[in-house]
């Protein structure tokens, strides 16, 4: 797994332009903190290969948005995370995109019905 974040991290450095390994911390931190929220968002326990170029796309724009303000906080030890205004609903974004690695497996009935309507 430790290629496929390394592989990741290049991609998004690629995406920003960062050359030097200044930001990789943020970065990494930002590409499983997506990771986590693609698999949370679809209810899936693994992530679909046809998302893993998605992600750095991704994270590289929360890391452009937390430039601008979008992160308040973050904490490393018991992990912990505070976003702006701007990347509350960051998820809502790519919403179209997610929608056929969507599990309904994992959903009950109303789960369901408030999903059609969003």
């Amino acid at each position: 797994m430790e290629d496929k974040n390394t592989e990741l991290l290049g991609a998004a450095k690629l995406l920003l332009g960062i050359k030097n390994d200044e930001s990789d911390e943020l970065l990494t931190f930002l590409i499983k903190d997506t990771v986590d929220a693609v698999m949370s968002y679809c209810h899936i326990d693994v992530m679909p290969r046809q998302l893993e170029g998605f992600i750095p796309s991704m994270a590289a724009a929360r890391y452009r948005e937390n430039a601008a303000g979008g992160i308040v906080s973050l904490t490393e030890g018991e992990r912990r995370v505070e976003y702006g205004a701007a990347d509350a609903g960051f998820m809502s974004e790519y919403r179209e995109r997610l929608k056929p690695f969507i599990s309904h497996a994992a959903f009950v009935p109303s789960d369901l019905e408030g999903r059609k309507n969003a």
